[in-house]
């Protein structure tokens, strides 16, 4: 498949990627340069790398010369690389001379030149070459929906020679593929209108839609003054979300992570989600290197942090959670090409988080508020569960449930669960239907969709059984 089907905007994410790498490849081959002829082009290094990794697997692939030959050709065009000199069949693999091995196999020059102007710059190019030169061969060895043994068996190669000692390599899951297995990256990205369309479809969410709505026209904007050439204003992509459990704060972040990939601003479009225990480790020099790999599971994506606020918590004096919010800000700053983090939980909590660091303040300055459902909504968000699963709420039934709601509403504190109750207070209420229908004598299609009244629970017994509270369930039915 060529790559300008399915892959353009990861095409276009790594294109970025390697043009905002050669200023500081540049300064370095000069810096550390010690050959009698004229140090090498900074383009000339990158390209003959991409190019060798291009051929490397191109060349493994199961077709026949004519098609290698045009998806080398392919992968050239849409990374501006020169292929005039390079025609298959190459030699087989096994049958390379050592020193092509040798070639091959050890650390790219382009990442290890980096090395040394990260040593001399505290900066972090090296590792986003390394990311990026990993997924550009996962790109051009998954681009025809399979992966076999022998190329699964180079790529890891590939890994290895790019994270020596394995320690700071991505995830195994990021590695290798089930032959025939799709990937998110080769999943095409869904249309913006299909995205906000199903942003619409939600229910509540007024002023949240807005705010989605109100970012994504202006960095649909911004995309297009850089494509025409035009100065582009340095927005930090990053946001809080305020607001209490169960407001759809990951449904949001979710769809957000699409968007941002519908418009070229992430490679990848998924979201990890996380929370401090996911982050902090009990023992010294342990959280750094959770983050780290948290941070690397989520690139290309967003990395949604719920209740984050419990990273700094008060009065946590050497709390190990200060050592995650150092090392997660050093990883913003590194990664923030192809990086977005969300960070959520309660309105007053998230303000005392903010300001226990003078970094999170810089580097969060979107903050969207999120709501609490009001009666009719929480109605609207049962019968949605309903409608997914086959049910049908009786007239009766719906007017319990809106009393239901309203006493709920009426006493609701930080710990009510908004749209996760209305989904517990939909399974209970399916619970109940099944007790009371089992043993009837004759039971219809109708009777199984139905919802009584009588199959709506009371409050007391929601009280009891901790159903309207913030425990587990989803925010709303997915589309």
């Amino acid at each position: 498949m060529p790559l300008s089907h399915g892959n353009k905007h990861l095409v276009a994410s790594l294109a970025k990627t390697f043009f905002e790498l050669l200023s500081p490849l540049e300064v370095s081959i000069r810096t550390v340069w010690r050959g009698t002829a004229a140090p090498p082009d900074a383009k000339l290094v990158l390209d003959n790398q991409l190019l060798s990794i291009a051929r490397r697997f191109v060349n493994l692939r199961e077709c026949s010369v004519e098609e290698k030959q045009r998806y080398y050709e392919d992968i050239c065009r849409s990374f501006n690389l020169s292929y005039e000199s390079n025609t298959f069949p190459l030699p087989e693999r096994e049958s390379f001379s050592p020193n092509i091995l040798r070639k091959l196999d050890r650390a790219p020059v382009a990442v290890s030149y980096l090395q040394e102007y990260d040593a001399r710059h505290g900066s972090n190019f090296a590792d986003r070459a390394r990311h990026a030169l990993f997924q550009f061969a996962n790109l051009v060895i998954k681009s025809d929906g399979r992966v076999t043994e022998i190329e699964e068996a180079e790529l890891l190669k590939l890994k290895q020679s790019l994270y020596p000692g394995v320690a700071d390599a991505p995830p195994t899951q990021e590695t290798t593929v089930k032959k025939d297995e799709k990937t998110i990256d080769e999943e095409p990205a869904r249309p913006l209108e299909e995205l906000l369309a199903e942003l619409n479809a939600l229910v509540g969410l007024e002023r949240v839609k807005e705010e989605v709505k109100q970012l994504t026209n202006f960095l649909k904007v911004q995309r297009m003054r850089e494509e025409k050439g035009l100065a582009t204003l340095p927005v930090s992509r990053h946001l809080i979300f305020y607001g209490n459990p169960g407001t759809g704060k990951t449904t949001i972040a979710r769809l957000l992570a699409q968007i941002y990939r519908s418009l070229s601003i992430l490679s990848r479009g998924h979201l990890v989600e996380t929370d401090r225990a996911g982050l902090v480790a009990g023992y010294v020099g342990q959280t750094a290197l959770k983050v780290k790999e948290m941070v690397k599971e989520s690139l290309g994506g967003i990395l949604f942090i719920d209740e984050a606020y419990a990273l700094s918590p008060e009065g946590g004096g050497n709390d190990f959670g200060h050592e995650a919010v150092e090392t997660l800000l050093k990883m913003m700053e590194d990664h923030r090409d192809d990086l977005v983090v969300v960070a959520a939980g309660y309105t007053r909590k998230m303000d005392i988080f903010l300001s226990s660091n003078p970094g999170l303040r810089s580097r969060f300055n979107k903050f969207i508020h999120f709501d609490d459902y009001n009666t009719a909504q929480l109605v609207e968000i049962f019968k949605a569960f309903c409608k997914k699963a086959d049910f049908k709420l009786k007239p009766e039934a719906e007017a319990r449930l809106t009393e239901l709601f309203d006493q709920l509403t009426a006493e609701r504190d930080e710990s009510f669960g908004n749209a996760r109750t209305a989904r517990n207070l939909f399974e209970a209420a399916i619970s109940l239907q099944a007790n009371r229908i089992v043993s009837l004598a004759n039971i219809d299609e109708e009777v199984l969709r139905s919802i009584e009244a009588a199959d709506i629970p009371s409050a007391k017994d929601l009280k009891v059984s901790g159903i309207h509270t913030a425990e587990a369930g989803e925010n709303q039915p997915s589309s």
